[in-house]
């Protein structure tokens, strides 16, 4: 007998859509210094099945701003799957000065680690041989997340699966391996340039998995030693698309020279330290890493069965091209043309070992990048170098000759305890002896900071403990930045387009403008509706997007949540 009661039950239980399948692997994809304007402007340049492909079926959000001040590698890594700040997470630089040790300490090094595998005894370990970076030296013997005070996705697909989901973490550098999957994570592997090793560390594992003992043994990273580093697209007039090839203040990286083209081995005869080097400052460090990739998902199968995994990849290389040609050269053209190429590779390789719509792909970058102030000078722009060792041995002498003019002669008398840009840490212990407090000096610093050339505005500590109207920006990303027991005393902010620091050449980031904020953030994959999108919207929504995609509840700590309409079933 035919039932209505029963058709009409049957379809109030019926979901109004298909619930959508979920995806069997989600993927951070980071590009280093990758300005968001690059996938703009050289978007005619691409081809179709790498970022151009995201772009037109995947959703394109073009206004994705870091909403923090200090844009550096460490801080970055840390935000993306915590979807935290570094006011929250803590890791609020890629070093701080840490007075309890009375050391400057990394963000993802630390001595109570050892290498795995570790180094050949015949081979310069890397505390002794660290070259110039653009943060201070720091103490570094292997990576650790333990710093990071907030969790990530790992943690959070490692809970929602029982531990089964496997979640791993690669680069070229730590930080950029270790900050995104956090201490859950079943690996985090980056490239030691002593000897051109793929390595982690024994806070995570006490031997590589037999896949990286593998890749090692081929010596995979050698074999670009003889190979320079030429246009990637011969038939293209460079200099229309960016700059001339020659530029004044560009850096000739590890010997690489200043143009076109570009020797790989870093001047050294045989392969070593330096070679390796010179392979991180070329685009050629990222298709090492894209092998990398492949042998990791292929070996861990990652995606393949029933229970979701984590994959965070950073290719590293274009940061360290861009600091040295600055984003406005040829080089940072060519490798953005080659990370496309490395994109469209990554994704036909994901269709063909998790099947295509079955995996879900974040891309962004880390922090963009300032031109070089010779650049934006010849353009009229009021923009230079700020030597800030000078700039610090004068706010000494300021604050003796106004607190203690009795000790101009000593040299043990320093009010300055520590400079860690743009933080600034006060001697507190002499202070106290003093009877002064902190924060009178403080103010008394940042007043005779506020006068000096190239310095825009400083914050004191009770100036980022207060609250800052909707209408001051600078001011609120610089709060968003600021960790009480981990920040200075002072915080200086540079004038747009001015570089602080001793270098001559090349350019950096870590400023709150536009230029230094604004990154790409595409998402690809099963799902998720396509179109270009105006929203403002954070790079620590990957968090939130990446956890909507698998089911399950964002890291704990997430302030950001997932742009509405992002996906076709909501």
């Amino acid at each position: 007998m035919f039932r209505l009661s029963a058709v009409v039950a049957a379809l109030a239980a019926a979901p109004l859509f298909a619930e959508a399948e979920k995806p069997k692997l989600v993927v951070l994809v980071v590009f280093d210094q990758m300005r968001g304007d690059y996938v703009a402007k050289w978007r005619p340049l691409f081809g179709k099945a790498g970022f151009a492909r995201m772009q037109a079926d995947g959703a394109w959000f073009d206004n994705c701003h870091y909403p923090y001040g200090v844009t550096v590698t460490g801080a970055g890594h840390a935000s993306m799957l915590t979807g935290a700040t570094p006011a929250v997470h803590g890791v609020i630089g890629n070093s701080w000065y840490d007075r309890k040790s009375g050391a400057t300490v990394s963000c993802s090094d630390t001595t109570r680690y050892v290498r795995v595998p570790p180094a050949p005894p015949d081979v310069v370990k890397p505390e002794d041989a660290e070259k110039k970076t653009e943060e201070p030296k720091a103490e570094k013997v292997m990576g650790t997340p333990e710093r990071m005070l907030a969790p990530t996705l790992g943690e959070s697909i490692k809970a929602a699966t029982g531990g089964k989901a496997r979640v791993i973490g690669l680069s070229f550098k730590t930080r950029s391996a270790v900050l995104p999957v956090g201490p859950k994570a079943d690996a985090a592997y980056w490239l030691d340039s002593t000897d051109g090793m793929i390595v982690t560390s024994s806070y995570f594992r006490d031997a590589v998995h037999p896949w990286v003992a593998a890749f090692n043994k081929t010596r995979a990273a050698d074999k670009w030693f003889d190979k320079d580093w030429t246009r990637f697209r011969p038939d293209l007039d460079y200099a229309k698309f960016s700059g001339l090839d020659k530029v004044t203040a560009e850096g000739t990286g590890v010997k690489q020279g200043g143009v076109f083209p570009h020797p790989t081995d870093g001047g050294a005869k045989k392969i070593g330290r330096a070679y390796f080097d010179a392979l991180y400052n070329s685009p050629y460090g990222n298709d090492l890493l894209l092998e990398l990739v492949k042998a990791a998902v292929t070996a861990e199968k990652l995606g393949q069965d029933a229970t979701p995994d984590l994959l965070s990849v950073s290719f590293s290389s274009n940061d360290s091209v861009g600091h040295t040609w600055g984003p406005d050269s040829q080089e940072v053209l060519d490798t953005t043309l080659r990370s496309d190429q490395i994109m469209a590779d990554l994704l036909k390789f994901l269709d063909d070992t998790v099947g295509a719509g079955k995996y879900v792909v974040c891309l962004t970058a880390d922090h963009g990048v300032c031109p070089l102030p010779e650049v934006s000078a010849r353009k009229g722009l009021d923009a230079k170098r700020l030597q800030t060792k000078k700039l610090m041995a004068a706010a000494e002498l300021f604050l003796r000759l106004t607190y203690a003019p009795d000790a101009l002669a000593e040299t043990k008398t320093k009010f300055i305890e520590n400079t860690n840009f743009p933080w600034v840490y006060l001697n507190e212990k002499l202070l106290a002896a003093r009877g002064l407090k902190s924060a009178d000096v403080a103010e008394t610093l940042a007043a005779f900071l506020d006068k000096q050339e190239g310095i825009a505005r400083t914050f004191t500590r009770d100036d980022l403990d207060e609250s800052f109207p909707d209408t001051d920006r600078v001011g609120r990303l610089m709060q968003k930045s600021y960790y009480p027991s981990r920040s200075g005393d002072v915080a200086m902010v540079m004038k747009p387009y001015w570089q602080a620091g001793e270098a001559l050449s090349g350019t950096s980031h870590g400023s709150p403008y536009a230029y230094d904020t604004h990154v790409p953030l595409l998402v690809f994959g099963g799902n998720v509706k396509p179109g270009i999108r105006k929203d403002e919207v954070t790079p620590q929504a990957i968090a939130a997007i990446l956890a909507k995609a698998l089911g399950i509840d964002p890291p704990a700590k997430a302030e950001y949540g997932v742009p509405a309409g992002l996906f076709s079933d909501e």
